[in-house]
């Protein structure tokens, strides 16, 4: 989330999130501050809270579509190519952008033209499927199958192996799981999505009393605070797909029906 000063009330900084923290759980009070030393240690507790979130599909408000790299630079392959690097480590990464937790889809963007490309998706392979691939170096124009790599052998990057190997430098876009901002300093002010706010301020606080002196009476409180607010940011997060089945067994009321009646009118749940 950008850096937005402060012009929007949402927007707030570590600092804040920190010493509100400690207030909700009465290791500080009012008007008061954090030694510098302090307000480190909680820094770091606070970007490990962030980076941890990042991890949990229901933490993250979406998907990011990325067509080009951090420097503004469009994703695309090289011919001859078959495996990339995704990371920003050490800046000489193929694709070149902050190291999410999963990279689920990938699409190849393709024209005999390239006036007009189309989006064509991937097929995503796990290792299994990969090692089934009998002759890897199989070259295409358009490759079909993409396997992501995410072991720790090429962590901190995660490696993107193309199949066949593409023989025509066609663009990709990267559907990967949205990066949630680490705090570079007490001061930057960061927006979030609705709900985070709480969320942060009282996740922050239960991790931030294991750390410092608290009032053990207002624990019970502000850990169902957390949870509540938990289960707010996964309630908007988490998006239930429907099933759907052929209309023959169905009838005439459309491919959706109720699996708790087995008619073909959902609209009836028992």
């Amino acid at each position: 989330m950008p850096d937005l000063g402060p012009s929007s009330p949402l927007a707030r900084s570590a600092q804040t999130y920190i010493l509100s923290a400690c207030r909700l759980v009465g290791a500080l009070r009012s008007g008061l501050s954090l030694s510098a030393a302090e307000l480190t240690d909680s820094l770091q507790a606070l970007n490990d809270m962030m980076d941890a979130f990042s991890a949990e599909r229901v933490m993250i408000p979406a998907e990011t579509i990325q067509t080009v790299d951090q420097n503004q630079n469009t994703l695309a392959l090289v011919t001859n190519q078959q495996s990339y690097t995704l990371g920003n480590v050490d800046g000489t990464e193929n694709f070149l952008l902050p190291r999410p937790a999963r990279t689920p889809r990938v699409s190849i963007l393709y024209s005999t033209s390239q006036q007009t490309p189309i989006e064509k998706p991937m097929e995503m392979y796990d290792p299994v499927q990969w090692q089934g691939i009998a002759n890897k170096s199989t070259p295409s124009i358009l490759p079909q199958i993409c396997f992501v790599d995410e072991s720790n052998a090429v962590f901190p990057d995660m490696v993107l192996y193309f199949w066949p190997v593409p023989t025509q430098a066609n663009p990709v876009i990267l559907y990967t799981w949205t990066v949630l901002s680490q705090f570079p300093d007490l001061q930057s002010k960061y927006l979030f999505p609705p709900a985070y706010a709480e969320l942060i301020r009282t996740s922050l606080a239960m991790r931030l009393a294991a750390e410092f002196p608290c009032d053990l009476t207002k624990l019970p409180i502000v850990k169902a605070w957390a949870a509540e607010a938990r289960d707010r940011v996964v309630g908007i997060n988490a998006r239930p797909l429907e099933a759907v089945c052929d209309e023959a067994i169905v009838g005439g009321g459309g491919k959706m029906g109720n699996i708790y009646s087995g008619d073909a009118n959902r609209s009836f749940r028992y």
